[in-house]
């Protein structure tokens, strides 16, 4: 029983990635694009890219798209990011 329940959950994680990751294919579809695991030379790969946030294991980049960010090889997922339905709107005036 436990084992259907997570291979169920695991299951719907893995179509919400895949549909966030299909979403990076349409064209202004987000303004950034989180890539997940980038290369150390992600800057370097894609000279237009502007760099929004870097952590130790995601990028967070503009004016790219995911094809240029996967036909680079700068990181292994591509998400998107920036969204402003997503965004937490600012409470100063």
């Amino acid at each position: 029983m436990i084992t259907r329940v997570l291979g169920i959950a695991l299951l719907v994680v893995l179509g919400w990635l895949a549909i966030l990751a299909g979403g990076m294919f349409i064209p202004g579809a987000a303004p950034s694009a989180l890539v997940i695991l980038p290369r150390s030379d992600l800057l370097a790969r894609l000279p237009d890219a502007g760099l929004v946030h870097a952590a130790r294991f995601t990028a967070t980049v503009s004016g790219v798209s995911a094809g240029e960010i996967y036909g680079s090889g700068a990181g292994l997922l591509v998400l998107p990011a920036g969204l402003p339905l997503c965004m937490i709107p600012d409470p100063r005036p």
